[in-house]
């Protein structure tokens, strides 16, 4: 925790932003880390999601109480470097129509079999919704307040990034990428991948909701 606030902070003098830290339904001593480390960065705050209802929630909770007109959210684990927000938003910041542009992260640094998965999940997800659509879990998104208000039904599990880029593809926007460097998780465990098992369960939720998604918007013209 203290890691991510103190690398934040190397941006406070350049950048006027807002760090917002969601606690999803913790269960350690999460709440009380975060209250003694906070003190310490006036930049930050945190958002309270009393029970953990899944990934895209805690996202989503964080994104609707965030007070700027640019939002962004990456992972809170330090597997992307809290700069790649900084260097997403100049890439926004610097774009040819920046109120219809989504700018995201593109992995490297990864494994074959990691990046497999990856390509095969851009494909497939370009098949469907008939629009290019790569490395979707790729962090950090960086987008206009704008497009929040296009994420009516979303999903609160681990799709809500799919479901982010076919939003926002379906009202027009650009998705643009900057390179970021895809770090081994410092800290915990990953609540999806833990086993191969638990990989390809998810792998195979990703797909029917996929179907799913796109039926929904056939069926809403």
């Amino acid at each position: 925790m203290q890691e991510i606030l103190s690398q934040f902070a190397n941006f406070k003098d350049k950048r006027d932003f807002e760090l917002i830290l969601v606690n999803n339904g913790s269960t350690d001593n999460t709440a009380q880390v975060l209250t003694n480390e906070l003190s310490k960065y006036s930049f930050a705050r945190t958002v309270l999601v009393a029970q953990n209802q899944g990934y895209g929630h805690g996202v989503m909770q964080g994104l609707q109480q965030a007070k700027g007109e640019i939002l962004a959210f990456t992972h809170g684990d330090l597997q992307t470097p809290p700069a790649d927000v900084f260097l997403s938003f100049e890439k926004w910041q610097n774009s040819q129509y920046p109120k219809r542009t989504l700018v995201k992260g593109k992995r490297t640094g990864r494994g074959l079999q990691a990046n497999l998965i990856t390509f095969f999940m851009g494909i497939l997800a370009t098949l469907i919704f008939q629009k290019k659509l790569f490395d979707i879990n790729g962090q950090p998104k960086v987008f206009p307040r704008t497009l929040l208000e296009k994420l009516k039904n979303y999903p609160k599990t681990f799709e809500f990034d799919l479901f982010l880029l076919v939003k926002a593809k379906q009202a027009g926007f650009a998705i643009t990428t900057i390179p970021v460097v895809f770090n081994k998780r410092p800290h915990g465990k990953s609540h999806w991948s833990f086993s191969i098992f638990s990989k390809y369960k998810t792998i195979l939720k990703m797909i029917l909701y996929m179907f799913r998604l796109r039926y929904d918007s056939c069926e809403g013209g």
